[in-house]
């Protein structure tokens, strides 16, 4: 009978042995997966002031952090263009993604334009032909006199894409003519560059940017990585560059 019972007793701690077993072998798995998961949603982004990457822990830590910079800068122009002619830049006219000979007119900044014909698989989207937005920063325009008139011009960056992973900046150049403001000329600078700074001086357009290097330096479109001064001047109503 004494053995019968230890025979009970021993089958039973070793059923309960082997519950425990499972529950840390689950528990174990479960932590296993949350560390792979983590690992697996971390980042890198080129960060061209380095010339490195940068490593997030996560997509959201980078949002986080590129969404805080955006609106700082945003904040930043928005107080510096308050009361000046730059506010005009706003909603001005400018010309297509492919064409200079229409004139499209942003709004707050931006503008998208669309095909008139609807998807075939959606019949309430219309695709996207191109978009535009002013880059809004302290870095991305500049007011001065450029024809010599005694009325203050802007110089303003302006990104452009067609809809793909493509974004090309532009300078775009707009003429005081008696108060109002009005497109003139622009120039194409390069796909996904980084603009540094903008400013005028005699003459002289001078862009700061981190470029895409060439050959063996060319890192690819995402990571630009060579710092470089563009100059460029006003010649009949066209920037050229020095």
């Amino acid at each position: 009978m004494k053995n019968l019972k230890k025979k009970y007793i021993l089958i039973t701690l070793a059923i309960f042995l082997l519950f425990v077993a499972g529950v840390f072998y689950i528990f174990y798995n479960i932590q296993e997966k949350k560390s792979d998961t983590t690992s697996s949603e971390s980042v890198s982004v080129w960060d061209a002031e380095t010339a490195s990457f940068k490593k997030y822990a996560s997509y959201s830590e980078m949002e986080e952090e590129m969404e805080s910079e955006k609106r700082i800068d945003l904040e930043e122009y928005n107080r510096a263009i308050k009361g000046t002619v730059v506010e005009q830049i706003q909603n001005i006219e400018i010309p297509s993604y492919d064409s200079d000979e229409r004139l499209f007119r942003l709004e707050d900044g931006k503008i998208e334009v669309r095909s008139m014909s609807p998807m075939k698989d959606d019949l309430s989207k219309y695709a996207l032909l191109w978009s535009a937005s002013l880059e809004k920063n302290l870095r991305s325009f500049t007011v001065a006199d450029f024809n010599n008139d005694g009325l203050e011009d802007v110089a303003h960056i302006i990104g452009y894409t067609g809809g793909g992973s493509g974004y090309f900046y532009y300078l775009n150049i707009f003429i005081n003519e008696q108060g109002k403001l009005k497109y003139l000329t622009q120039r194409e600078l390069e796909d996904r560059i980084i603009i540094k700074g903008l400013k005028y001086s005699a003459g002289d357009f001078l862009l700061d940017v981190i470029a895409h290097g060439e050959g063996e330096d060319f890192l690819g479109y995402c990571c630009p990585n060579v710092p470089k001064t563009l100059t460029f001047q006003l010649q009949d109503n066209k920037l050229i560059e020095k």
